[in-house]
């Protein structure tokens, strides 16, 4: 496992096998963009400290919680330093491959199937007034995974906003109505995130995206494709 340095003031997280390269994290220890001038790992805390010309900066290279609430997807992270105990994604899980990140391996834990994820919600109802906007919206998890929208009328694309995968229904109509569900896959484990159905209203009490909240939504989706997270 390496941690390399880049021009902008990031840090990548990086395993390295004979066949590939694989970025298990990104971390932006600075609010700027200073050069870095050293980097050291204290194995034994699992601290990393980042230091420029002006600062230095300790990161929790070892903080699990982050890479998942299945077993599944803390073995898809590769977290050389995390590893699944049975019930969660911890420092001092067992059961990890940083390697190839095999999530079959999950078979052995008898109790993989028990834990219910913290984004598996019940499925939610939304009414909406006929020719309203709406944005349909997720959690990104793993910035290596795919993430789409699927409806009965097929399956719909996923820009990304930050940490969420954003769907705009921008004119809502009879057309719109049904279920959707937002799903991830990486290296064939998919997994559903969100889940709601969409129903038009026959009166006029539903909301609709006021004219604030939408300039505040399309300022985000600009700087969101305007900034390059890899």
């Amino acid at each position: 496992v390496m941690f390399l340095s880049l021009s902008d003031g990031r840090v990548h997280e990086v395993v390295q096998t004979e066949a590939h390269s694989f970025i298990i994290a990104e971390y932006h220890p600075f609010r700027n963009q200073p050069h870095i001038t050293s980097i050291s790992l204290d194995t034994s805390s699992k601290k990393l400290y980042v230091s420029s010309r002006s600062e230095l900066v300790q990161l929790d290279v070892a903080n699990c919680t982050q890479y998942g609430s299945t077993c599944e997807e803390c073995v898809l992270s590769r977290k050389p330093y995390c590893g699944w105990d049975g019930r969660s994604c911890t420092s001092r899980g067992a059961l990890q491959d940083v390697v190839r990140g095999n999530y079959t391996i999950c078979s052995e834990i008898k109790a993989r199937s028990s834990l219910l994820s913290n984004f598996r919600n019940q499925e939610k109802m939304v009414i909406l007034s006929p020719q309203s906007m709406y944005f349909l919206s997720c959690p990104v998890l793993s910035h290596h995974a795919q993430y789409t929208w699927h409806h009965p009328g097929g399956v719909l694309p996923c820009n990304h906003l930050e940490d969420q995968c954003i769907f705009l229904i921008d004119n809502m109509s009879e057309a719109r109505e049904g279920k959707y569900k937002c799903e991830s896959e990486e290296s064939g484990y998919s997994r559903v995130l969100e889940e709601l159905e969409l129903q038009l209203s026959r009166t006029s009490e539903a909301g609709t995206l006021g004219p604030t909240v939408w300039v505040c939504v399309s300022a985000l989706m600009v700087r969101s494709f305007c900034s390059s997270f890899y």
